[in-house]
């Protein structure tokens, strides 16, 4: 859910809101920074011949592979 066009809402354990304003500027600017190394990998990858949903499906599977580095939580 979006609070505006550069402001996702993040949720907890519990499926509960964080409410903390400098967590949500952290997570938000993490998502930003993402956001704009994807498009610009993407851009890349098509400029350079890459299939689109070959690139997607790989991106998708990055993130579907993701764990926890910094110990158990």
């Amino acid at each position: 859910m979006k609070k505006s066009s550069n402001h996702l809402l993040w949720y907890g354990k519990g499926n509960k809101i964080i409410s903390c304003d400098e967590t949500n500027k952290v997570l938000n600017e993490n998502y930003m920074e993402i956001k704009n190394i994807v498009q610009n990998s993407y851009d890349d990858a098509i400029l350079m011949g890459c299939d689109k949903n070959d690139f997607k499906k790989k991106l998708t599977s990055l993130i579907n592979n993701l764990d926890f580095s910094l110990g158990k939580k």
